[in-house]
C-alpha cells in the first residue's frame, strides 16, 4: 500500500513538478521502525529549510522536534502501533500540532496528519502530511499574552480600588495614640496599617508647623 502510494506521488510529481514543488503541504512516507524518511515532496524546503534529499538521506522524523513535540508524536505512534497490531487501525488520519526546528535553528509550528500503512513487503510505514501553521500559532500566542496582560491590569485596578476604598473610608483612630482599629478589633500603628492594607510606602519627614515647634531655635 505504502509503495503504491509512494509510486503514485512520484508519478504525480513527475507529471506536475511545478505543482508538487509549490504545495502548501509536504507529503511524506516514514519507516515506522527506523523513523527514517523514505520519501517527501520538494515542498518541504519552503516549510523547514531542508531539501527533500536532506530529509531522505540524513533526517529522522524525531530529529527536528522540540522535547514536548517529541513526546507527543512518540505517544501517538505507540498508540497507533498497538491498534494496528490488534487489527484496529483506523482509515482516518490522526492530527496533531508540533513545534519543529527549522534549518535556521529557530522553530516553527506545523499541523501533522499521520496514519499507519503496511506496504507490500509487510513493513509498517507512517504516511503523513505537514502544513506550516506558524502564523496561526503566533497569533494565538499573542492573543493569549494579551488576555494575560488584561487580566493582570484588571487585578491591579481592583487592588487600587480597594486601596482607595480603605483610604477614603472612615477609619477609627485612637484620640490618644493615633493607632487605627481594624475590623477584627486589632489596633495598628498608622504606618503599619497603611503598609498592610495598601501599596503605599511610608516615608518620614516633618511639616512646617512641627518644625517651628521642635526646631524653633534653628
Amino acid at each position: 500500500m505504502a509503495n503504491s502510494l509512494k509510486n503514485k506521488i512520484i508519478d504525480i510529481e513527475q507529471r506536475h513538478r511545478l505543482i508538487a514543488s509549490n504545495l502548501l503541504d509536504a507529503i511524506w512516507i516514514v519507516n515506522a521502525e527506523t523513523l527514517k524518511f523514505e520519501y517527501i515532496t520538494p515542498s518541504i524546503d519552503k516549510i523547514s529549510g531542508y531539501s527533500a534529499d536532506e530529509y531522505t538521506e540524513q533526517l529522522r522524523i524525531t530529529d527536528r522536534l522540540t522535547p514536548e513535540s517529541f513526546k507527543k508524536i512518540t505517544t501517538l505512534l505507540a498508540e497507533e502501533k498497538a491498534k494496528f497490531k490488534q487489527g484496529l487501525n483506523s482509515k482516518n488520519y490522526r492530527s496533531l500540532e508540533l513545534e519543529i526546528f527549522h534549518k535556521s535553528g529557530e522553530t516553527y509550528w506545523a499541523e501533522v496528519r499521520v496514519k499507519l500503512a503496511e506496504d507490500t513487503g509487510k513493513e509498517l510505514k507512517i504516511v503523513g502530511a505537514t502544513r506550516s501553521i506558524t502564523d496561526r500559532k503566533r497569533a494565538e500566542q499573542e492573543q493569549d499574552e494579551l488576555i494575560r496582560q488584561l487580566g493582570e491590569a484588571l487585578a491591579e485596578k481592583e487592588k487600587l480600588l480597594q486601596e482607595i476604598r480603605v483610604l477614603r473610608g472612615l477609619l477609627p483612630i485612637c484620640s490618644g495614640c493615633k493607632r487605627i482599629r481594624d475590623d477584627n478589633d486589632n489596633w495598628w500603628p498608622l504606618d503599619a496599617y497603611v503598609k498592610a492594607h495598601t501599596e503605599a510606602e511610608i516615608t518620614h519627614t516633618i511639616c512646617g508647623d512641627c518644625a517651628n515647634v521642635i526646631y524653633k531655635e534653628i
